[in-house]
């Protein structure tokens, strides 16, 4: 993920995604994207699955950036959004499920983790709030970051992309 967090200008943002990314659990990196298997494609199923899922929907974003203006504060808010969206996907310690209340879970963790304030921080927390759209628990997408970040989310979550591609974990 670092290659990702190279490309957040802001340095306040960098250095606080930085610093979730550092600390988080380490079940990130080894679980799959969907412990029933039924809602992400077969890449981001697996060992690491969540992890490609991560990147996958950080790709995305980074590639409608091409088609989608947005200032480099936005473009910053977005990446780290999309990086830290499902870091509880399994709660605090991992629960060997999904948490259906990992979004709610994720931004509570932000808020407590990010003492300072620093410029996109709400937003951020926002995002990663309402990354599951209208599957969300507590928060549903408003507003242009918030929808473009669920929009990467879902889109990185489709299980299409198995109908045209030969993908294996």
């Amino acid at each position: 993920m670092k290659e990702f967090i190279k490309k957040i200008k802001n340095k306040e943002v960098r250095e606080a995604t930085e610093l979730v990314v550092d600390n988080l659990p380490e079940y990130f990196y080894k679980i799959p994207a969907s412990s029933s298997g039924k809602y992400h494609p077969s890449f981001s199923l697996g060992e690491g699955g969540l992890y490609r899922h991560v990147k996958f929907a950080t790709e995305v974003a980074l590639n409608l950036f091409n088609i989608i203006e947005f200032s480099t504060i936005e473009k910053d808010i977005i990446i780290s959004s999309i990086l830290l969206h499902d870091g509880l996907k399994q709660g605090l310690k991992g629960t060997g499920h999904t948490v259906k209340t990992h979004d709610d879970l994720m931004a509570k963790h932000l808020t407590e983790l990010w003492k300072d304030d620093f410029e996109g921080r709400e937003k951020i927390i926002n995002c990663v709030k309402s990354h599951m759209g209208q599957w969300c628990t507590t928060r549903k997408p408003i507003g242009k970051l918030e929808k473009f970040v669920h929009t990467c989310d879902y889109l990185a979550s489709r299980k299409f992309y198995d109908k045209y591609y030969n993908i294996k974990n």
